[in-house]
């Protein structure tokens, strides 16, 4: 096996077709770790950032068996700089793509450690973040002796498996949690609605529509909840370049929601279908219909009944956070784990180091101060 680093542009592009056959055929790939996905979000916010582009691949007979979609990016503190290894975008699941046809996935996975190690000179720590039980990448660190106690807890991501429930009824029977019925029926007796799937590829307006209500709601959150720390994601203009790219021709990319008599959205949820799972993205809804707290209910059942009709996905991932109103639907759930490992040969992480110590001892000092 070899290895080889693609740091530009025109490298990041060679191995698309490569990238897309193993993402298709690694079972542990999710939308997050797509070429398309990746690719436009590097296009955002990669160099403009100061990040640099990263990309390990794994090579075996010429045949590429895994890749590593990692940027280093640097982090520059008031008292030191950093430059970390870390992956490439942002997303609830993040892995390395590993052909798993090939019977050397181990293998693989151990050639693109050793090319991180062999080139330590260029990071102080590594950042690896978003990794789920029950992967090949996560297993692989687990199992190392050196790598075990770089790996930590980090949140978890609650999912609905509809294939539990043989059929939409059997879903409202023993699935459906009480109050969920309830705001149905209610909301469906005083108001008059129209419920609609999009694909964002079949419709050039979406983004305006819903980036329109959720930056309404923001306003609505902040003005009359006192909700100050509200903002929108449509606010920052490289996230919406970033977004623009996705919606795009993309479809993947769905958008269920809830349309009132005059066609003006009353909430909406986006959502990314790969894989037969709907992985919610973003939600909003009309500041004219907050009086109804029962507005996810409705579309969230309405979603369901959709896919159990045309077999549109098996499974809701309700995305990173122990949310009571995602287990209000569901008591199953994926963890979560973070995996950090220092450079210990670095100057600038020791510096770093000796600065967190001192910072510790200076709270620990306030404490006891206090304490007397």
């Amino acid at each position: 096996m070899n290895t080889k680093i693609y740091t530009d542009m025109e490298g990041f592009r060679s191995i698309k077709k490569d990238w897309e056959r193993l993402e298709q055929q690694d079972s542990d790939v999710t939308y997050y770790s797509t070429f398309h996905f990746n690719y436009s979000w590097w296009l955002t916010f990669g160099e403009n950032r100061g990040n640099k582009l990263f990309i390990i691949c794994c090579y075996r007979d010429n045949k590429l068996t895994g890749i590593a979609p990692l940027m280093i990016k640097h982090i520059d503190k008031k008292v030191t700089k950093l430059d970390a290894l870390c992956f490439m975008g942002r997303g609830d699941y993040l892995t390395f793509l590993l052909d798993k046809k090939d019977p050397n996935v181990l293998k693989t996975l151990k050639a693109l450690f050793t090319a991180i190690e062999d080139h330590s000179d260029q990071w102080d720590r590594v950042e690896l973040t978003h990794l789920a039980e029950d992967t090949s990448l996560l297993y692989y660190l687990f199992r190392h002796d050196k790598y075990n106690a770089g790996v930590d807890y980090l949140t978890s991501c609650p999912q609905l498996d509809l294939g539990q429930y043989s059929t939409f009824e059997e879903f409202k029977q023993i699935g459906l949690y009480p109050r969920a019925r309830k705001s149905v029926e209610k909301f469906q007796r005083e108001v008059s609605y129209q419920f609609k799937v999009i694909i964002s590829s079949d419709n050039d307006r979406l983004y305006d529509r819903i980036s329109h209500i959720h930056k309404l709601e923001k306003d609505f959150l902040r003005l009359q909840k006192n909700r100050l720390d509200r903002k929108s994601i449509f606010d920052d203009k490289l996230n919406e370049e970033f977004l623009k790219r996705i919606f795009h021709d993309n479809e993947q990319l769905v958008t269920f929601l809830l349309e009132d008599e005059e066609g003006e959205i009353i909430i909406y949820r986006t959502c990314y279908l790969y894989k037969d799972t709907i992985h919610g993205w973003n939600t909003g809804y009309s500041p004219r219909y907050a009086h109804y707290h029962s507005l996810s209910d409705v579309l969230m059942i309405e979603m369901i009944q959709y896919m159990y009709e045309h077999q549109f996905g098996r499974r809701i991932d309700f995305g990173a956070g122990s949310y009571p109103w995602k287990f209000k639907w569901t008591r199953q759930f994926i963890v979560n784990y973070s995996f950090t490992q220092l450079n210990m040969s670095s100057k600038r992480m020791k510096k770093y180091r000796f600065f967190q110590k001192m910072k510790r001892a200076l709270e620990t000092f306030r404490g006891e101060r206090y304490a007397r």
